[in-house]
């Protein structure tokens, strides 16, 4: 196809594919999320494949490494922060969210060529995105995703050895694909998960923006969120599980 929205990277030395498929994917996460989130899914997008020709453990798995799946995993990763809220639902964590409406497209577009396995590396991929400690151990596909990912927060500066983003790639990408008010468009997004669905944050990252900036950026609720954390703990729901269980075994 020759009507990429994409500009060429000639410091970063990549291209972003551009075929049905992706556009499809562009065009929907253009649609239903806001332009910081479309913005960073895109500087996400290229950052992975900035690292995925630098990284040694994947540069060995580029042979095999299924390069459209992580572009259609990155490119849509967070369509759990749509701004259509139809499409979302009212108890999942916004990584199944996201990863549940990139499945669905996927399966909606194309009629051969994405068998089960090439699903469920998207699904988990965007599923597993914001949990590195999982994603880092599964197929490099998803190991690169959460990377790319990973890059848009840190840059040049991203807690893996080698070098993988230079500051002048960085910049690259940046200028093709503003912040254009990302961080505070971040934080409204992670406010209203833990106003309006908490159950569904207290058991990952989401739950420090209720913790520390409330339901709106600006502390209003943020007591009413703790109350209900401190009463989530899986700890203590462990304990209490297992003492009630002890009662049957007497």
């Amino acid at each position: 196809m020759s009507d990429s929205p994409f500009p060429e990277f000639p410091v970063s030395n990549i291209t972003i594919p551009w075929n049905p498929l992706v556009k499809k994917a562009y065009d929907y996460t253009k649609e239903h999320t806001s332009l910081p989130t479309l913005n960073h899914c895109l500087r996400s997008t290229a950052f992975a494949l900035i690292i995925v020709r630098k990284f040694p453990p994947l540069v060995a798995a580029t042979p095999d490494l299924d390069l459209e799946a992580v572009v259609l995993s990155v490119l849509m990763h967070d369509l759990g922060w749509a701004t259509t809220k139809s499409l979302l639902s009212t108890d999942k964590r916004f990584e199944v969210d996201g990863a549940n409406l990139a499945r669905s497209l996927i399966q909606s577009s194309v009629s051969d060529g994405w068998d089960k396995h090439r699903l469920q590396l998207v699904w988990d991929t965007i599923a597993l995105h914001a949990t590195p400690s999982i994603a880092h151990h599964k197929e490099p596909e998803v190991f690169l995703g959460q990377l790319g990912i990973m890059g848009d927060f840190f840059g040049p500066n991203i807690p893996i050895p080698g070098g993988l983003i230079t500051v002048d790639e960085y910049k690259e990408v940046v200028r093709a694909f503003p912040r254009a008010g990302f961080k505070e468009d971040m934080i409204s997004v992670m406010c209203g998960l833990c106003r309006d669905k908490k159950e569904t944050t207290f058991d990952n990252y989401v739950c420090d923006f209720g913790l520390n900036e409330g339901y709106d950026g600006k502390g209003t609720g943020k007591e009413e969120y703790r109350a209900a954390f401190e009463k989530s703990k899986v700890r203590d729901m462990m304990f209490a599980g297992l003492a009630a269980c002890e009662e049957y075994e007497k």
